[in-house]
């Protein structure tokens, strides 16, 4: 032994070795021994309380706790597009405390932004909880009952006939200006506030068509004003098994759905996001959870966490692709 370890008092050399294992291990393999997690967790939403996504969020919260043994709270911070939401949790400590379930509204305000507020790299992907198949719906009058037909509609009349979304920049309205270049057509836009907003004016015939949620149009068909043409999805719904989906209907490239997801800020441990990757894919295959996804017209997911940033890529160029060829910009 070197003459100067060997004069080192026995508690030094103690204290010196356990410094060295735990710079050798790094902070990762810290966070691994570390009881994540020993206080309570935030999921922040960027929608107000009381909607579907507050709902799936809820649900996703009681069983981190019933898997965890801690709190986990849903606080809901509407606002700007999904960018308050984000913003926060990308600005929150990378300590797995503050967790984000948004939408893909992520993706495309990255898109429509000029100066967007976050970046992608700024948030860590965890998984999709479910896809959000986007609906085609028309008024029930309509004389046209699928997606050539309501083309070769707006094909006679250019003009005639609008579509209502559920907002600027939203999914729907971005998928109807698809729709649009795709057919060679022209059905005006019209935003409203949410999907509900839309629905007395499409029910009434004051706009021809409109897009929402496949949950939320599975609770309007039974009125007799409303029939479904067509969803973006990836197969074919259960809650309406014969309406085709866009990609069937000769329109692939319009035929994206929208998500629910969970991110953590960037920097997060890795045994921290790989705790909670594997506690979400864990739930969503649980009967009760995938019965109330189901329930809510979504798709259950639960991919890892690598396939969700994959994912995340392939979804953002399919969204610039739409909004470059669109021209489409926040009004």
């Amino acid at each position: 032994m070197p003459p100067t370890i060997a004069r080192m008092p026995r508690r030094t050399l103690l204290a010196a070795a356990v410094a060295a294992l735990g710079l050798c291990a790094g902070p990762g393999a810290l966070a691994q021994g570390s009881a994540f997690p020993d206080k309570p967790v935030r999921i922040v939403i960027p929608t107000a309380p009381g909607g579907n996504l507050d709902v799936l969020a809820r649900v996703v919260a009681a069983k981190l706790n019933e898997l965890w043994g801690q709190a986990v709270i849903v606080e809901s911070k509407p606002g700007a597009n999904t960018i308050l939401a984000t913003s926060h949790v990308a600005k929150s400590p990378a300590d797995g405390y503050t967790a984000l379930f948004t939408i893909s509204g992520f993706v495309q305000n990255l898109v429509l932004q000029p100066n967007p507020q976050y970046r992608m790299n700024d948030l860590a992907p965890v998984s999709i909880v479910a896809s959000f198949p986007i609906t085609l719906a028309a008024n029930a009058q309509l004389p046209a009952d699928d997606l050539a037909g309501v083309v070769r509609l707006a094909k006679a009349a250019p003009e005639k006939y609008s579509f209502g979304s559920y907002g600027v920049g939203s999914g729907g309205h971005l998928i109807g200006e698809g729709l649009n270049r795709a057919a060679g057509i022209r059905i005006k836009h019209v935003a409203y506030k949410g999907e509900a907003a839309s629905f007395p004016d499409l029910a009434s015939g004051n706009i021809a068509l409109a897009y929402g949620s496949a949950g939320f149009y599975a609770n309007q068909v039974g009125s007799g004003k409303v029939k479904i043409i067509a969803v973006a999805s990836a197969n074919r719904l259960a809650t309406f098994p014969t309406v085709p989906t866009f990609a069937e209907a000769g329109y692939p490239d319009i035929n994206l759905p929208g998500w629910g997801a969970m991110f953590l800020p960037a920097g997060t441990p890795a045994a921290v996001v790989d705790k909670y990757v594997a506690a979400v894919r864990q739930i969503v295959r649980m009967p009760d959870v995938k019965e109330k996804i189901l329930q809510l017209g979504y798709e259950p997911v639960g991919n890892t966490n690598t396939e969700f940033a994959q994912f995340l890529q392939e979804d953002l160029q399919r969204w610039t692709k739409i909004v470059r060829e669109n021209d489409i910009r926040l009004e």
